[in-house]
């Protein structure tokens, strides 16, 4: 599920943000001395490095060459999941994950290895591919001093019963 969200995001990601040019939306570079230059530099100072990063990623998923092989089999691929995962819903209420597979990290541990950091996600990508809610709810602390959560997911509007069950885990 982590490659099939993260292609599907960083294309939407990168569709959605190109209207964050400096101009119209977005960040403006103070910088900035014509056209062109207003829209390199407003992109590239007004968006962080993990940002750009997805952007890109998102632009080469989009293009022309590459667009069926990754974006329309992602698609494909989503909705498999959505359709397995509302099977599930109609057999039980919830669905309990972790939210991560181990404890909180300290911060900024692990932000120089981008795929470690898209690999803390695995759990909790099913919801959004899905289309459904999720709620991550604090449930302890590790004996490593770090807290740790559980995942809770429901079906299409039943955010009020996550909700419940969320203040009731903690």
């Amino acid at each position: 599920m982590v490659p099939v969200y993260y292609v599907l995001t960083t294309a939407e990601a990168s569709s959605n943000l190109s209207r964050f040019d400096g101009i119209h939306y977005g960040y403006r570079s103070k910088n900035a001395t014509d056209l062109q230059s207003t829209y390199k530099k407003s992109r590239s100072e007004g968006f962080g490095a993990e940002v750009k990063r997805r952007i890109m990623l998102g632009t080469f998923v989009l293009s022309a060459g590459y667009y069926d092989a990754y974006y329309a089999k992602g698609q494909k691929v989503r909705r498999l999941i959505q359709n397995k995962t509302l099977e599930i819903l109609k057999q039980y209420d919830f669905i309990i994950t972790p939210t991560t597979p181990g404890t909180a990290f300290e911060f900024g541990k692990n932000s120089a290895d981008p795929i470690k950091m898209y690999l803390e996600d695995i759990f909790t990508v099913q919801a959004p591919i899905a289309g459904i809610p999720a709620i991550s709810v604090p449930c302890g602390v590790h004996s490593n001093g770090l807290p740790m959560g559980i995942q809770v997911m429901g079906n299409y509007f039943d955010e009020g019963k996550l909700y419940n069950l969320a203040q009731v885990l903690e």
